[in-house]
């Protein structure tokens, strides 16, 4: 949305005409991309192409494949990468919370394509915390690119869900104007936050990043094709329940009988028909195994066009070799690198850019400017290559026992893995000094 004057009236009077349209179509496409990330909603769209009565007959199986494909596909936050900053900036944020969210971000941003990413003061931890915004709406300024403003949804307070849905606003500092913050109800009426509804930071509080660099808009595509393959996958499975129930047991006709004629049947009853009536049984006429098939290469060229492969059972009820496997992962080690440079390395500045304007308002601290960001790289070793990488490691000393552990177990405290190693090697040394006793005493 362009906003054209910076007066507050003309601000509040644009975004109550926004809040009228606010179910756009833009809206909807990103709760129904949302409903089959969360799982949620599935039946009604797959209910779309089957009769009420088939729906009846079988239950619903789904595969959350849209879930799936966008956690193989976020790599770039699998691991939290390690940062150089000042030492009080930890002391001031929810790094728990950071490192949470940025995972769930990455995620959605494949998603949707497009995501907001808010920084908030917990007035309760003095901490800064964060929060997605998966539905949003910028405000530009004419010629600007980037948002001077945003307004977004929230629906709970805590974990209470509110009566009604409002709206917050935020808006930089522009042209000798404070910015604003304030909020605005489903009718459109302003609430304030603070006195005079000034935005205390001066700057957005709230980053955004893409998929993929804006071309023509400010929001790209997101994973709409994965979405569509998870649809179709649902009702091809919904599809191949039907089949192996009529197959099982029949669909059952009856010819030659009036519509006044009452037939009693039942697996513990004789069917009696009148005279010149007909009674018959058809299964389906498509072929289950065409149906897997047919459902196994919808799935495989999606996720080919997304850097990923699927593993799936063999009909001898093998599966594919981890080798196999990864050489089928190794084009996603590019695209995490690709990512990683153009998107997640330039949004971490600019979120600590924000987080530190935040920390210095609300504390009155000077933060260091200095913020590196140092990403792990992308695993996609088989166990005996990375078992084969470390030993040449080790011989060549370029790691050590401690580091390995700590990278199969991020979680790992340095303390604790020289805990673990000392007792590894007193365990080892027991049995060569019990030896040594025995040779003493005999």
């Amino acid at each position: 949305m362009i906003i054209q004057d910076l007066s507050e009236q003309l601000i509040i009077d644009s975004l109550s005409d926004y809040l009228g349209n606010i179910e756009t179509q833009r809206t909807r496409e990103r709760e129904y991309l949302l409903d089959f990330y969360e799982g949620v909603n599935i039946e009604n769209y797959v209910g779309e192409y089957f009769a009420s009565e088939s729906l009846q007959q079988v239950p619903m199986f789904t595969q959350n494949l849209t879930r799936r494909v966008c956690k193989a596909r976020g790599q770039a936050y699998k691991r939290p990468p390690r940062m150089k900053v000042d030492e009080r900036y930890q002391d001031f944020a929810d790094l728990q919370d950071l490192n949470s969210k940025r995972r769930q971000l990455e995620q959605t941003t494949f998603l949707l394509g497009t995501m907001g990413f808010r920084s908030l003061w917990n007035p309760r931890s003095n901490k800064v915390e964060y929060e997605l915004l998966p539905f949003l709406e910028p405000l530009f300024l004419p010629g600007e690119k980037e948002p001077f403003g945003c307004i977004y949804a929230i629906e709970n307070e805590g974990m209470s869900r509110l009566a009604k849905q409002e709206f917050i606003v935020w808006t930089a500092d522009r042209e000798g104007m404070p910015g604003k913050h304030f909020g605005i109800d489903a009718n459109g009426d302003k609430f304030s936050f603070n006195e005079g509804d000034v935005n205390p930071y001066g700057i957005l509080p709230v980053s955004f990043c893409h998929k993929y660099s804006p071309i023509r808009d400010f929001f790209v595509g997101g994973a709409e094709d994965v979405v569509r393959a998870d649809l179709a996958l649902s009702v091809a499975a919904m599809e191949i329940s039907l089949c192996i129930r009529l197959g099982a047991i029949g669909v059952k006709f009856v010819t030659g009988v009036d519509d006044r004629s009452r037939i009693s049947m039942g697996v513990d009853k004789i069917l009696y028909l009148p005279e010149g009536a007909n009674f018959g049984v058809t299964g389906p006429s498509a072929s289950i195994s065409d149906l897997i098939l047919g459902a196994k290469y919808l799935v495989e060229t999606t996720l080919n066009n997304n850097q990923l492969r699927v593993k799936f059972i063999d009909s001898h009820g093998n599966a594919e070799s981890a080798e196999a496997l990864r050489v089928q992962e190794i084009d996603n080690y590019s695209e995490v690198q690709a990512n990683i440079e153009d998107t997640w390395r330039a949004w971490e500045h600019k979120r600590f850019e924000i987080d530190k304007r935040i920390i210095e308002v609300q504390t009155g601290q000077k933060l260091s400017d200095e913020y590196l960001v140092d990403f792990e790289e992308p695993q996609i070793l088989s166990p005996s290559e990375e078992r084969e990488m470390f030993t040449w490691l080790f011989q060549n000393k370029l790691a050590t026992r401690k580091s390995y552990l700590m990278l199969k177990n991020p979680d790992m405290l340095p303390e604790d893995a020289e805990a673990l190693l000392s007792e590894v090697d007193d365990s080892e040394a027991q049995p060569e000094q019990n030896r040594l006793l025995n040779r003493l005493q005999g």
